[in-house]
């Protein structure tokens, strides 16, 4: 089967709230194809229109969203335009603090993805080790709930605003024996260092494996890695995963160009 190749000038940023909204759905079958979703987990895009609300998919396992299932959500979680008998995601409070705290942020993505659970469950310390999963260079926080009577879940706009603090500046931050967050300055990125940071956990936890410390890559390493895997390396990337997404899902064969 001959594979055509991508445009190189992919829509790295959206323009249009149309545009936003077919690069979500590109992604949540990017991620569920690549592995880092399953039947749960969730991911945003500003609205490039109107940068106080979101896109984001009616609750639905990520393999399956299409546009008639995106929603447009406000800053606090609230419908602005979407089919009101759809349940908008219960943990949308992350986007809503995320999108507050951090105006640099396009694009949020929550995951359960299964080789980074373990360091949500330990003390191990997920951090980059190879140029790749660069973007993690000084690792990520640990976000945990101390109540007594806690679920592990977000429930409440106050209690994202926590999680978000803990975040501050970062791409990412742990979820205590739940998951992690993923933010970047476009979809494309978050999506790339969600990927990676997968990758990069896999590989951590066959290095501990062994007995030996890891050797993680330094903060000067980790920035000039990042300019070219978030810069002119992205598009190789982006799209190798768009076109695999394309071929399981055919229904999105235009999403990718």
């Amino acid at each position: 089967m001959e594979i055509p190749v991508l445009n190189q000038l992919f829509p790295e940023e959206a323009k249009t709230a149309q545009e936003a909204k077919k690069l979500l759905v590109l992604a949540n079958r990017i991620l569920a194809n690549e592995g880092v979703f399953d039947a749960y987990g969730h991911i945003s895009i500003r609205n490039p229109e109107s940068p106080g609300t979101f896109f984001i998919s009616r609750i639905l396992a990520p393999c399956f969203v299409t546009l008639e299932d995106l929603l447009c959500l406000d800053l606090k979680g609230n419908l602005v335009q979407g089919d009101p008998s759809f349940r908008s995601p219960g943990e949308r409070f992350i986007h809503c603090a995320v999108y507050q705290a951090r105006p640099d942020v396009h694009c949020v993505c929550h995951a359960h993805t299964h080789e980074i659970l373990p360091f949500t469950c330990t003390d191990m310390e997920l951090r980059s080790v190879d140029h790749q999963n660069s973007t993690f260079y000084d690792g990520l926080p640990m976000y945990s709930q101390d109540s007594p009577d806690c679920d592990l879940l977000i429930h409440t706009l106050e209690e994202a605003e926590k999680l978000a603090a803990v975040l501050g500046n970062r791409r990412g931050v742990l979820m205590r024996n739940h998951g992690v967050v993923v933010v970047g300055e476009s979809l494309p990125r978050t999506v790339y260092s969600s990927i990676t940071l997968r990758d990069g956990a896999r590989t951590l936890l066959s290095l501990y494996a062994t007995g030996r410390q890891p050797r993680y890559i330094s903060r000067e390493e980790g920035e000039r890695c990042a300019r070219i895997q978030l810069g002119k390396g992205l598009w190789r990337g982006w799209n190798y995963w768009s076109r695999r997404a394309c071929l399981t899902y055919p229904d999105i064969e235009g999403y990718a160009e």
